[in-house]
């Protein structure tokens, strides 16, 4: 699982400002020194993922959300289903966090 190098638990430092969702799919602006807090709706540790952060066909959702793959296509995920094939096409593709 390549992509957990991507992951920040909650009490880590933040070395890349920008915007953050949570494992809950709850969005945080972090600024680079600053610690990952808890999660902001469940008030627990969780981890923490850039939104900009891609995902691939077959990887695991780390956080639930709304996202969109490279094709346009729209798919709500819950934390830990697996990233789908494009509905239209049926191929592997990269997936991204619906701003």
């Amino acid at each position: 699982m390549s992509h957990m190098k991507d992951h920040h638990h909650t009490g880590e430092i933040v070395s890349e400002a920008g915007t953050y969702i949570c494992a809950a799919g709850e969005k945080a602006e972090l600024h680079q020194g600053e610690t990952f807090p808890e999660c902001p709706s469940a008030g627990n540790a969780t981890t923490w993922t850039h939104a900009n952060h891609t995902h691939r066909t077959g990887e695991t959702v780390m956080e639930s959300g709304h996202y969109i793959d490279a094709d346009g296509e729209h798919a709500v995920l819950q934390q830990g289903e697996i990233f789908p094939c494009c509905p239209s096409t049926g191929q592997s593709v990269t997936w991204i966090h619906e701003e």
